[in-house]
């Protein structure tokens, strides 16, 4: 899923996602969860509906202007 160098956060990412994927499979509701760390030696995590996307720059960029847009509100 990740490749958070601590294996106790990847392991914490693993529990999240499973937590945010029952949950929204029993509520209905959906969510984007990000993980953007601040070196380079681990990479961006982004979960939608509990499930970690496959992602590039196009699609994160989409994403954020969502979340932008959102703020505004």
């Amino acid at each position: 899923m990740s490749s958070h160098r601590s294996e106790r956060v990847r392991q914490a990412f693993v529990a999240l996602s499973d937590a945010l994927v029952s949950w929204e499979r029993d509520t209905g509701r959906g969510s984007k969860l990000f993980y953007i760390p601040d070196e380079d030696d681990e990479k961006i995590l982004f979960l939608m509906d509990g499930k970690p996307v496959s992602h590039g720059p196009t699609i994160l960029i989409s994403q954020l202007e969502l979340i932008i847009e959102r703020l505004k509100k």
